[in-house]
């Protein structure tokens, strides 16, 4: 299967992944940062479709949804340290969300790795471009990690220092 079809299915099967752990959350806000992923795996299928067209750049408005995708992660995030979030969990909550960080973290490496074979330079820079996305994905699961771990000291913790602190680069 050719890089940009597996990747189209991989964004694909990321988004109905965190859609459907959206539905059974109990907790608000991390139903709201699902959904956030779910929409950025959305974008990036439909980045791999238009490049797939022959359409090989991403547009500021692309870029912007996704710092906007990060803002409002990190507004989440201070809502949840400011104990404004509900501390209701599902059961497998840990183990839904260390999941989605392996897939994360997996799918970062597969683009890393496809854009240091890439010979044609938009198709490389798209996916790091991706890949970079994708690392951003990790940092905020990791910090819901830490959140789901520790409620009462994620504040204080370095993930939330850091991925406050972070700008998407």
């Amino acid at each position: 299967m050719e890089i940009i079809d597996f990747a189209m299915k991989m964004e694909l099967d990321g988004k109905k992944f965190y859609e459907a752990h959206a539905a059974q959350a109990k907790n608000p806000e991390l139903t709201k940062v699902l959904l956030t992923l779910a929409e950025e795996e959305e974008r990036h299928y439909k980045y791999f479709k238009r490049l797939k067209e022959g359409i090989s750049d991403l547009s500021a408005a692309d870029r912007s949804a996704h710092n906007d995708s990060l803002n409002a992660v990190r507004t989440l995030f201070t809502e949840l340290s400011e104990g404004t979030g509900k501390k209701e969990f599902a059961d497998n909550v840990l183990t839904v969300w260390a999941e989605a960080l392996r897939i994360e973290e997996k799918t970062e490496k597969y683009y890393r790795e496809k854009a240091a074979i890439e010979t044609d330079p938009a198709r490389k820079q798209l996916l790091n471009s991706i890949a970079d996305e994708e690392r951003s994905h990790v940092y905020m699961i990791d910090g819901v990690l830490t959140y789901l771990k520790h409620p009462q000291a994620f504040s204080d913790s370095a993930q939330f220092r850091n991925f406050q602190s972070w700008e998407g680069h």
